[in-house]
């Protein structure tokens, strides 16, 4: 197979990397920034950290599914929630171990702050972890290479009509990319305009690496784990409650199509002064931030208080005819509210007897409404895949959360009482 030839060997050629502030185009993105940053600022302020931490999981999974949607591949929700509760090893193979990977290399990310010096180790170890996780068979690209987990490629690409810079200009490539957008993720904890101005850099640079194409495979997996992470760094979405990648697989034709665009060479004296398109690239970032605020806004309405309490109340009471609706709706929204519960407080929240509130307790831990580390300890808000739909509706298709509910409820049951660190 006959390689193409690079066009791109020089990293100034990877330029604007931003768009310039005194152009006119800035101040619209400023703009969308602020209003991005107390949006996902609003969000993190309403939910308790307790609660925030099962939701941060379950955004994990959408983020799993959504992205390997945008590369053509279908994961199950049921797949996924089984990885987050590490039911499915890494050896299967199939499409479950894409859930394993995906899930494993975000609680990672989500552990690690970046800045100038983390940037290119973060993201070599993103790789790595990611691909490690995956079958030697799905470690092969179309042409029979094997996939090196974590390993720079070391040869030409092309991508539809891009054709990515020379393999051996990538380091040069690279450290532009993480001395750039370093310097201005660590100028993103002064806030203000500083802060604002990041998170802009953040999306450029979500381009600007699918453009450099580091990887022979999993570059747009690993770009988009990198853009959650730059925009934590930035102060945005810092407690994991929205998913970038649901939006971007929600317009996935405009996504890939504002992608391609910014590849574009400049077009003319009026568009900026680097090798590629400043309009371009402000067209992506003005899509992509949009697309952010859309997803936070679409979270903070599911997350609303009185909305979670309705459907809360909805679904113990009107579906559930099998348990105390009442009370089991009393015990779940007082552990949302007030991120933990004593087990000893249920009978009191319900008015239950002892015993009564006991069986709840243990009916709701089976079937993961109610979440806990040790047998004796806290219980906190859970979110089960088989009534996702009615209490956190839309997050994914529905047709996809079709599951055997009472297999949910085994695995969980049969987890809990095999495992003394859980209850």
């Amino acid at each position: 197979m006959r390689e193409p030839t690079a066009l791109y060997n020089a990293p100034v050629q990877m330029e604007p990397l931003v768009i310039d502030s005194s152009r006119p185009l800035y101040e619209p993105l400023i703009g969308l920034a602020y209003e991005l940053a107390e949006l996902s600022s609003r969000i993190d302020a309403k939910v308790h950290p307790s609660t925030a931490r099962g939701l941060a999981d379950l955004v994990a999974g959408m983020n799993c599914y959504y992205s390997n949607l945008i590369e053509g591949q279908h994961t199950l929700p049921l797949d996924i929630d089984r990885a987050l509760r590490e039911l499915v090893k890494p050896e299967q193979k199939d499409l479950k171990s894409l859930a394993v990977a995906h899930v494993a290399t975000e609680r990672w990310a989500r552990s690690r702050s970046i800045g100038k010096d983390s940037l290119l180790p973060f993201v070599l170890e993103a790789h790595f972890r990611f691909c490690s996780a995956l079958p030697e068979d799905m470690l092969r690209i179309e042409d029979g290479t094997k996939l090196t987990p974590g390993e720079i490629r070391r040869r030409d690409v092309q991508v539809g009509y891009h054709v990515a810079p020379a393999w051996q200009s990538l380091d040069a490539f690279l450290d532009r990319f993480v001395s750039f957008y370093g310097t201005r993720l660590e100028s993103a904890g002064k806030g203000g305009t500083s802060k604002l101005a990041a998170i802009v850099a953040a999306f450029c640079a979500h381009h600007r690496f699918v453009w450099i194409h580091p990887f022979l495979d999993g570059n747009g997996r690993i770009a988009r784990i990198l853009l959650d992470a730059m925009l934590r760094a930035c102060g945005i979405n810092g407690a994991s409650l929205w998913s970038m990648s649901r939006g971007f697989a929600k317009t996935q034709a405009a996504y890939k199509a504002a992608l391609a665009e910014a590849d574009r060479s400049r077009m003319g004296d009026l568009d900026g002064r680097g090798t590629l398109s400043e309009k371009r690239l402000h067209d992506f970032c003005d899509y992509a931030i949009r697309t952010a605020i859309d997803q936070a806004r679409f979270m903070e309405g599911i997350l609303d208080l009185d909305r979670i309490a309705q459907r809360s109340e909805a679904y113990f009471t009107r579906v559930r005819f099998d348990i105390k609706g009442r009370e089991a709706h009393e015990l779940f929204m007082r552990a949302f509210v007030h991120g933990e519960i004593e087990r000893g407080e249920a009978a009191r929240i319900t008015g239950l007897s002892e015993r009564s509130a006991r069986t709840l307790l243990g009916t709701l831990l089976d079937e993961g409404f109610l979440e806990s580390d040790t047998p004796k300890g806290k219980v906190r808000a859970g979110f089960p895949l088989h009534a996702l739909g009615s209490l956190l509706p839309n997050l994914y298709p529905a047709g996809d959360l079709d599951v055997d509910v009472e297999q949910l409820k085994a695995e969980r049951r049969s987890r809990r009482l095999s495992n003394p660190r859980e209850s």
